[in-house]
């Protein structure tokens, strides 16, 4: 039996059948114009990894001026605004693409979450919401910004008139994180535009992304003293992104020299806390804490052999259902809390990536080598096609909410749930998101 029990009501009608702690964002639109850099400037002493539109884009009188971001002592905090943007840009594309590619329903009251949740053309309209946003959910202009910060900031430090001691390091960093943040434009959206100019397929992003990685890989060999191990770490992660770009991109030579650089055990992550709302992980507080989210079916219960799947650990909320008081409330155990840092580069990956381009019993032997860490049951192999079904099913369950399930239907061509939802409302047709209105009304280039 479901049990109706009260939660807590959201300040825009998020509310659960179960008592949650209440969490409020800001909605300060000054606020939400604040890039990491200018909050790294105005608090120098404190290591604050927010994130938002445009560097300049700023007009508190006395605070910071475009020259202000010149001088090479800036570089740093100019790079480590590069980093926040992305990462303020990635907890939310991990649940928004996951709502869009079946990873979660929509449990939620918000016409956006069930916008999403449908695949229903009505997205378009959200294309300018910032990433502090969550109604509604932010997606293309939380990837452009965290894009054009990076490639902003290398341009930045190549202008400046005294060269800073790390400028490579920098360069290279901010390289890593364009390279992944174009790349998440190419696997969500069906063609992408520039800075306003025209639209691009999904293949001209994944190049775009691979020249960023390319930059990234150069530059960061250089780096010594305190840099050199950030380095490392930053080159394993351009590594298994490059190695994504090419898989895309059809380019198996380049796909399994890439992956094969990188260690298994290696992560990268992206870091998240429960400080400050803008670097919540929003896995956690659209699934576990608000419940406007509920894991798919697709992924419950999970079981290799009869031995339940550690890799996907979801579990039922006790009867609880949604704000909208229809969706069982199923929750992800896989992040913790809202301060829980995500994956989103890993040598798992890496060696998934070979098994796909490679298949037969090298990818039987890849997918063994990754089961027997969670002493899962091994896999006998198949036919072809067969295999590489496992594969795709493998990468389902290794790689779950971190950001690669709608990227991976694309490319598998899988199909798409149709007709209607949980709701009972319709799917839409739509695989790939289309650029949004806002930004088809504001670029001339786009037609």
């Amino acid at each position: 039996m479901k049990t109706n029990r009260t939660r807590t009501h959201g300040t825009k009608g998020e509310k659960r059948m179960k008592m949650r702690t209440t969490r409020t964002e800001s909605s300060n639109p000054r606020r939400s114009r604040l890039s990491g850099a200018v909050m790294a400037l105005s608090l120098i002493a404190t290591v604050f990894l927010a994130g938002c539109d445009s560097l300049l884009e700023v007009d508190l009188p006395g605070a910071v001026e475009e020259e202000d971001l010149q001088g090479v002592e800036m570089a740093e905090i100019l790079a480590r605004g590069v980093q926040g943007d992305f990462e303020c840009m990635f907890r939310n594309y991990v649940w928004i693409t996951g709502l869009w590619a079946d990873e979660f329903y929509s449990a939620s009251v918000l016409r956006s979450h069930n916008t999403f949740g449908a695949r229903d053309r009505g997205v378009e309209q959200f294309g300018n919401a910032t990433c502090a946003s969550t109604d509604p959910p932010p997606l293309w202009q939380a990837l452009q910004t965290a894009r054009f910060q990076a490639e902003d900031v290398i341009r930045r430090i190549q202008g400046f008139d005294q060269t800073p001691q790390n400028a490579d390091f920098l360069m290279g960093q901010s390289h890593a994180y364009a390279g992944y943040a174009t790349q998440l434009l190419g696997e969500a959206f069906c063609e992408v535009t520039f800075d306003e100019g025209p639209a691009q397929s999904r293949a001209d992003a994944f190049q775009r992304a691979e020249e960023n990685f390319t930059q990234a890989i150069s530059l960061l060999q250089g780096a010594s003293g305190a840099d050199a191990a950030r380095a490392q770490e930053l080159t394993a992660m351009a590594y298994v992104g490059r190695a994504r770009a090419r898989l895309h991109l059809g380019d198996d030579a380049g796909v399994l020299s890439d992956a094969g650089q990188v260690d298994p055990d290696f992560v990268f992550y992206s870091t998240h806390s429960g400080s400050d709302t803008r670097r919540w992980n929003r896995v956690v507080d659209r699934n576990n804490d608000t419940g406007n989210i509920s894991v798919h079916p697709k992924f419950r219960e999970l079981e290799v052999g009869g031995v339940p799947d550690p890799r996907v650990p979801v579990v039922w909320d006790g009867g609880a259902t949604g704000p909208d008081g229809i969706t069982d409330m199923w929750v992800q155990e896989k992040y913790g809390s809202t301060s829980t840092d995500l994956p989103m580069a890993t040598g798992r990956e890496a060696l998934l990536m070979i098994a796909e381009v490679q298949g037969g019993q090298e990818a039987v032997d890849i997918i063994n080598q990754l089961r027997a860490t969670h002493d899962l049951p091994e896999y006998q192999g198949g036919g072809e096609a067969e295999i590489m079904e496992q594969v795709y099913e493998e990468r389902q369950r290794e790689l779950f909410l971190q950001g690669t399930h709608m990227g991976d239907k694309l490319r598998f061509d899988r199909d798409w749930e149709s007709g209607s939802n949980q709701k009972g409302e319709p799917f839409g047709s739509d695989e790939c998101l289309r650029i949004p209105e806002a930004e088809r009304l504001n670029n001339p280039n786009l037609t």
